[in-house]
């Protein structure tokens, strides 16, 4: 189900209230039988989501849990704001949208990542953008799905890297990365973020080019993360599912790296690309080895340690998006993926 922005604030406004086995995935005595995740997720699902899309469908089931309840967001700072409410249980949230809400004051827990890294490119029309002086120009507006979030903080980092001040630029706030395509096709702005199995299709339309590859720049770089309310995190319950999302989350990484077939497989199954049920192996298999190898989008680890947001705070402190020192301690909560890695045996 796809929710838009507009419902889902009037949902807050009301007062809302709280096929791919896995075989290697050990069982856990204490997951609660037949319960589902209430999940809130982006409103489109890509390469670099299958492995987590993967594991709250499929590997929580592998763990004793109902498949996940899933709703879909538009808007990153909105699912945030949900989660804030307490109108789901968990939320695939915007890391920067998450700690600027914890600065304010919310309590709220970053318990793991959707993954790291991340696959979103600049792709600029390149009849208007020759070089970073033109992203000056006001007629060459950038789409973004809303300012002050990740992908805002790592554009001002690479424009401030080559000496142009996000401030002097046009942006415009374009929800989904579908909508800022086609606003990029129709001539509306001349530069968005898409992910690059998108950029492959954009670029076969015209004059574009990719300009910006995060990844190249922040290692690594933090992008989305599973965020829960902290005062729904107090029961043991709620604490050993996620402990459990937690392990389900890492046993799809391992096999998404491990084995092109399970990707394949998810990909099949979930992506929501125009023609993803078509995909060959052949045709994916670049697109999997960029992630798996070069990005490396699915740490075996789960890559979730407090010391990569210490190295990113001023870089996100630099952009605007969070003000102060924050108790990074206070929201990026660790426990879980210890407590699942230890589970696992690694």
């Amino acid at each position: 189900m796809l929710t838009t922005r507009r419902q889902t604030l009037k949902f807050l406004a009301a007062g809302a209230g709280a096929g791919l086995a896995m075989p290697y995935l050990p069982a856990t005595a204490l997951a609660q039988s037949g319960r589902s995740l209430n999940a809130q997720i982006l409103g489109f699902t890509l390469a670099i989501h299958i492995p987590a899309i993967i594991a709250l469908n499929e590997g929580m089931k592998e763990l004793g849990y109902g498949a996940a309840e899933m709703t879909r967001i538009e808007s990153m700072q909105v699912l945030t704001q949900s989660i804030v409410a307490g109108s789901a249980e968990v939320g695939e949230a915007d890391v920067v949208s998450a700690l600027r809400a914890s600065e304010a004051g919310a309590d709220i827990r970053l318990t793991g990542l959707v993954y790291s890294s991340t696959s979103q490119v600049f792709v600029v029309n390149a009849d208007k953008i020759k070089s970073y002086e033109d992203f000056k120009n006001p007629e060459n507006a950038i789409a973004l799905n809303s300012l002050g979030d990740f992908i805002y903080v790592f554009l001002s980092g690479a424009l401030g890297e080559n000496g142009i001040d996000i401030d002097e630029t046009t942006i415009v706030e374009i929800g989904g990365s579908g909508s800022r395509m086609r606003a990029l096709l129709g001539g509306r702005v001349a530069a968005v973020p898409v992910h690059f199995d998108q950029a492959d299709q954009i670029m076969k339309e015209g004059n574009y080019k990719v300009m910006i590859e995060p990844w190249k720049i922040y290692k690594p770089w933090i992008s989305e993360g599973w965020l829960v309310n902290g005062k729904w995190l107090e029961k043991p319950e709620n604490q050993t599912l996620i402990k459990d999302l937690q392990k389900a989350m890492i046993t799809s990484f391992r096999r998404a790296n491990d084995d092109i077939g399970y990707f394949v497989e998810g990909y099949h199954k979930y992506a929501t690309l125009k023609g993803a049920k078509e995909a060959t192996e052949e045709s994916l298999k670049p697109i999997w080895e960029r992630l798996s190898k070069e990005i490396n989008a699915w740490p075996r680890d789960g890559g979730f340690k407090r010391e990569y947001f210490e190295k990113l705070l001023p870089t996100y402190q630099k952009a605007g998006a969070v003000k102060s020192d924050l108790d990074l301690s206070k929201i990026v909560d660790t426990q879980f993926v210890d407590k699942a890695l230890s589970e696992l045996g690694s």
